[in-house]
Parts: structure tokens; C-alpha cells; sequence
């Protein structure tokens, strides 16, 4: 059987017990249960898979349950039956309808694209107090009625 394990991965299985600190050069998928602290280009929680400690990577998708920290630096997906708990840090996010997130939420980066513009205008100076009105002479006329 060819071995279709791309270099640099971590798979846990379903019912397979992890602990420790993982250094991950691409993607470490969970479909078992891992605690401790684990650092990936790409991390992707199954539906079975749970994470309980620190977890840093590029992109973050989480479909089972991840708690204690998560930082995506570029991306996080938290699917339909993704639970997170816990304190995330994000570039971009993005919840499907059943997802949740409980916690502290920050998001970091500038993604938001700039747009060419011109510059605003400053503003004008407030316009100076109104003096009082003087009351208005009477008009006369040099018309006899």
C-alpha cells in the first residue's frame, strides 16, 4: 500500500490519546483527543477531535472541540458542530449557522483592503458667536398718506 502521508504531518486517529508539546510543519489533523500544546501551518479539529491547550497556526478549522488558546494567524473556521472555549486570536474568521465560540475573541492584522481616496476634507472652523440683533429702526416715510 502506498503511503499517501504528506511530509511534515501529524494525524490522530478517532480513540487515540495524545499529550505533549507538537511542533507541526504542515497539517496536524485531530480526530482523536490531544492536550498540550501544538503549533502547525494547519490545524484541522474533525468532528470527533478535541484539542485542550494552546494552539497556534496559520489556519485554524474547527469541526469538533477546541478549548484553552487558539491563534490563527491568516485563518479560522469554526464549522457547523465546532465548539471553541477559551480565549481566540484571528485574522479573518468565519462561523457556520450551529458553531460557537464562548470566550474572549481578538482579531488582529490590517486585512481590511484599503481604497484609494482623497483626503478627507478638514474641518471648517466653527462659524464666529452670533452678536444680538440690533432691534429695527422704525421706517420713515417722507410720503404724507
Amino acid at each position: 500500500m502506498a503511503d499517501t502521508t504528506p511530509p511534515g504531518s501529524l494525524f490522530v486517529g478517532d480513540g487515540v490519546y495524545m499529550q505533549g508539546t507538537m511542533n507541526v510543519p504542515g497539517l496536524a489533523s485531530v480526530d482523536g483527543k490531544l492536550e498540550g500544546q501544538l503549533t502547525a501551518d494547519v490545524i484541522a479539529i474533525q468532528t470527533n477531535g478535541s484539542v485542550d491547550g494552546k494552539t497556534t497556526a496559520n489556519h485554524i478549522k474547527v469541526a469538533g472541540s477546541l478549548s484553552d488558546t487558539a491563534v490563527a494567524n491568516k485563518t479560522l473556521l469554526v464549522e457547523s458542530t465546532g465548539v471553541i472555549a477559551g480565549s481566540v486570536t484571528y485574522t479573518e474568521m468565519e462561523i457556520k449557522k450551529g458553531g460557537s465560540i464562548q470566550g474572549s475573541i481578538y482579531k488582529t492584522g490590517n486585512n481590511v483592503p484599503t481604497r484609494q481616496s482623497a483626503p478627507a476634507p478638514t474641518p471648517a472652523a466653527p462659524p464666529p458667536p452670533a452678536e444680538p440683533e440690533a432691534p429695527e429702526a422704525p421706517i420713515i416715510s417722507d410720503e404724507t398718506p
